[in-house]
Formats: C-alpha cells, structure tokens, sequence
C-alpha cells in the first residue's frame, strides 16, 4: 500500500503525454514510478518505469494530471523537487530529462548523476 507523502515531483505536459503512449502502447499500466540506482559513471542513474501494481515501498505522489505517479520511498528525498521533461535530441532521438535540484552534477551522457551530500 503505497502512502502520501509531501514529495514534489512534476512532469511537463510532453512527459505526460509521453508516458501516457507508452501506457497505451503496452496495452496496460496503471501508473508511472521514478527510483534510482547505483550505475554508471557519475554515481546514481534514473530508473522510470510504467507499473502495473504499486510496490509496497512506493510514495504516491500528489500532481495536477490524472495519471498515478509513485517514487521509491528509498530516493524520495534525492529525487524531491525534480521536473521530468520528454525531449527531443537530434537524429531523431528522444528521451525524458530530469531537472533534479538534488543533483549536484552529471556525467557528459546525462545518464548518471552526483547527488547533494545531505549533511
């Protein structure tokens, strides 16, 4: 059962429409879940996921769409605040983007980050 918690987490309206795709496209999922882990050159990576059942650790967070958005309780403060945007890149690439304020930096590819030290 996941709990409310006074997390911010929002999404532009591209990554809502985004992550409402691939809902569709899946055929199923009844929300979106952000975590992070231990990976690549700078530290922690994102983790975005579409579930289909809420992990008993989940924080449902309060937002203006409809859709459920649920973080992992284990980051929620390391991701609190953060802004996902989709985007486009060039070549025809796209990907969403996280505009955390926690992050204190990140590896050239975007895909790790360096989190605040809390303390």
């Amino acid at each position: 059962m996941s709990t409310k918690k006074n997390i911010s987490i929002s999404l532009t309206p591209a990554a809502i429409q985004h992550i409402k795709d691939m809902i569709t496209r899946r055929g199923r999922g009844m929300g979106f879940r952000l975590s992070m882990k231990k990976y690549g050159c700078n530290g922690f990576g994102y983790v975005p996921d579409v579930i289909d059942e809420i992990n008993p650790s989940d924080i449902e967070i309060k937002t203006i769409t409809e859709m459920r958005v649920f973080v992992d309780a284990k980051f929620a403060d390391a991701l609190n605040g953060t802004i996902i945007d989709y985007v486009k890149k060039g070549l025809g690439q796209n990907q969403l983007l996280f505009n955390n304020p926690n992050a204190e930096g990140e590896c050239g590819c975007g895909e790790s980050v360096n989190l605040k030290d809390p303390g």
